[in-house]
């Protein structure tokens, strides 16, 4: 009970939209690790970890984008030629199991950082299972990573949105408008199509 209050208390006191380091807040490190919780993406919880050759691997929920609740995240310093906003089409493996993702390139904290949206549980349940990861790009291998740990890691990024999910729920809702003649942002009167 303790751990849901302290998670309903640091939600409540950091603003949705915050900078890079604020964004974030770590739940629990288990087998080398990370499990956070990223706020600017809907209090979605993620697992993430860095390996020796500089590549930062991160899976986790996102419920800012309702068509595709799942993400991975590839970085590596080493990457200084990938174009913010360009698609890339990856092939990528979890041991033999195989999936195709089209990439887009961004900033990850000054690293430059492939994100593949995904909507399939499967996925998740794969990554949770395999032992290993390796990605593709035009042919040639671009990364070849250790899952150790990856059932554990799951699991507490489970445990972690189940907390962050039951704190947000007993947020008070918004205050409601004291106006009955102020109109709802989605909606349009009926005298001027054009009101936004």
């Amino acid at each position: 009970m303790k751990v849901l209050c302290l998670v309903f208390a640091l939600l409540a006191a950091v603003p949705q939209i915050a900078v890079a380091d604020d964004d974030t807040m770590v739940w629990k490190e288990v087998g080398g690790w990370t499990v956070a919780v990223d706020r600017t993406l809907g209090g979605a919880c993620f697992v993430m970890t860095a390996f020796e050759d500089g590549t930062v691997f991160r899976l986790g929920f996102n419920f800012a984008d309702k068509d595709n609740p799942f993400y991975m995240l590839i970085a590596n310093a080493n990457w200084k030629s990938l174009e913010e906003g360009k698609q890339y089409p990856i092939e990528f493996y979890l041991d033999r199991s195989k999936w195709n993702a089209d990439a887009t390139a961004l900033d990850f904290n000054g690293i430059k950082a492939l994100w593949i949206n995904f909507k399939d549980t499967n996925l998740v349940a794969d990554f949770a299972l395999r032992l290993s990861f390796r990605a593709n790009f035009n042919g040639k291998q671009i990364v070849s990573l250790s899952l150790k740990n990856s059932v554990k890691a799951t699991d507490e990024m489970l445990a972690c949105q189940q907390a962050v999910n039951s704190a947000l729920a007993q947020q008070p809702a918004p205050p409601q408008s004291k106006d009955p003649f102020a109109a709802k942002p989605d909606t349009q009167t009926a005298s001027d199509p054009f009101e936004l």
